[in-house]
């Protein structure tokens, strides 16, 4: 998922996608999709918006890997966006009925997806990764959940008063059936941005499980937060 026009990161998102900004001498995406590629992914597709159709062509052209797709919806502005669960409709809808791993494209990661990746497999559910940010006061800026044998209890996108510190990371298994059930959400709920909150009405109609990872998460939310993780790379 790279639709997003990530305001809250101007002036530089101006002129580069969050997606693409550098991180450790490389673009973030470029590290993402490398994690993708340790699993059994057979076609990558980046989803992107109108305006930044150029910089992420001049990104495949570089890349040079023929795996990888790339899926433009017609937007060209913050106003005019699908959102993220639209945005995942709108994909599967054009790409058909296969299984799909849908991963956030502005959050910075370094663990292996295999344990997550085969448990969703072989479970065949919808699936979440979650990650211990080990800080319940800056949970209320996620989406936070509780598990019981990696099936989830509860889960509340941004709560006023979060009970875990355990997160939704922007990784998501969704089986072929799960295409319905999106498509509902989005015709009973207004909020076509937020897969927190897809999340949050979907364990109301069915199981949804998460794994949780360790090691290093960072979700890209402001300038700060991006300058903290481009100089913890610097020598």
């Amino acid at each position: 998922m790279a639709g997003g026009f990530a305001k809250r990161l101007m002036p530089i998102s101006e002129f580069i996608p969050k997606p693409l900004l550098p991180i450790d001498g490389r673009p973030l995406l470029d590290i993402i999709i490398d994690k993708l590629k340790e699993i059994d992914t057979k076609k990558i597709v980046i989803s992107i918006n109108k305006r930044f159709e150029k910089e992420f062509n001049f990104y495949l052209k570089c890349r040079n890997d023929e795996n990888l797709k790339i899926l433009v919806e017609p937007t060209m502005k913050e106003e005019e966006k699908f959102g993220a669960v639209k945005g995942i409709l709108y994909a599967m809808e054009n790409f058909g009925n296969n299984d799909y791993l849908v991963v956030a494209g502005d959050n910075y990661f370094d663990f292996n997806l295999k344990p997550f990746y085969e448990f969703a497999i072989k479970n065949n559910k919808i699936t979440i990764v979650g990650y211990d940010i080990e800080n319940i006061e800056l949970s209320k800026h996620y989406g936070v959940f509780s598990l019981e044998n990696n099936k989830i209890k509860d889960f509340v996108e941004k709560p006023e008063k979060p009970f875990s510190s355990i997160v939704s990371t922007g990784i998501y298994y969704f089986p072929k059936d799960s295409i319905d059930l999106i498509k509902k959400y989005l015709m009973e709920s207004e909020n076509k941005d937020q897969i927190g909150k897809l999340i949050q009405w979907i364990i109301r109609k069915t199981d949804v499980y998460a794994v949780v990872l360790k090691g290093k998460w960072v979700d890209i939310g402001n300038l700060d937060i991006y300058r903290e993780l481009y100089n913890s790379f610097l020598p």
